[in-house]
């Protein structure tokens, strides 16, 4: 009976090792561009849910005299927190249909719980007075800062709400700031979008005198680009939880006139 030797031909180490540098190479460059692409997914979806955002304060407006959100107005209280910028929420959702809280956290966002979004902004088992769910202001912050105090006559380049982060430089925050912490951008320094009274949603990776100020002039100073009204409860105030950044603040920060 004839034998046949076996064969023992298979992968030698040197080849192994080039088979794996090569997957190693391959995972190096297709991971980074899928995360790119994931990134710039959501910041579309982001953008989507800010521009609802601004059309349903328009809605509300259309109901309140013209007058967008205020929690200084005090005939449109909102209970269950002392600061006016969770108060700004829920007044827009009691009269402006916005109430789902997923709508105002970016995916991407690190300094939101993505594992503890309450259902509603608002709580569904007390209506007089409204009442803001305490699992909604338990998160801390939104990905997202608003302008209280605004009115339909305001001009239409008028920033509404914009991306969290943002500082009077026009840049988004990220150096020195870890990424749990409120007063960095959403996206790091990448940039952030703004929603303006208009409707329009722009994405700046920069805002380097791009807004228009209220006395008609470029600015990078998001607290020239509202109307600089002060005094009473028609006073503009920028609202957000990153005050670090000296744009926004939980009570909210006035306006600055325009260079």
């Amino acid at each position: 009976m004839n034998k046949y030797p076996r064969s023992t031909a298979g992968f030698s180490l040197i080849e192994l090792l080039t088979v794996i540098a090569i997957l190693g190479i391959l995972a190096a460059i297709i991971i980074p561009t899928v995360g790119k692409a994931r990134e710039t997914a959501q910041r579309a979806v982001d953008a989507n849910n800010l521009r609802e955002l601004g059309k349903a304060a328009l809605i509300y407006a259309a109901d309140n005299r013209d007058a967008l959100p205020n929690p200084q107005q005090s005939n449109r209280q909102v209970a269950g927190s002392n600061e006016r910028y969770w108060q700004w929420f829920g007044q827009l959702a009691r009269y402006g249909g916005f109430n789902d809280p997923s709508l105002l956290v970016s995916k991407l966002d690190a300094a939101v719980d993505q594992t503890a979004l309450p259902l509603l902004v608002l709580d569904p088992g007390v209506s007089t007075p409204p009442t803001l769910e305490t699992e909604f202001t338990s998160l801390g912050t939104t990905s997202f800062n608003v302008v209280a105090g605004l009115r339909l006559s305001d001009k239409a380049t008028t920033p509404l709400a914009f991306t969290r982060g943002l500082g009077t430089d026009g840049t988004w925050a990220e150096a020195g700031s870890s990424e749990d912490d409120p007063n960095r951008g959403v996206y790091g320094e990448t940039g952030g979008h703004v929603v303006f009274l208009g409707g329009n949603v722009v994405f700046y990776s920069s805002i380097e005198d791009l807004l228009i100020s209220n006395t008609g002039r470029p600015t990078s100073n998001l607290r020239q680009a509202v109307p600089n009204r002060t005094n009473g409860t028609g006073a503009v105030r920028i609202l957000g939880q990153d005050s670090a950044n000296g744009v926004a603040s939980s009570n909210g920060t006035s306006a600055l006139a325009g260079p």
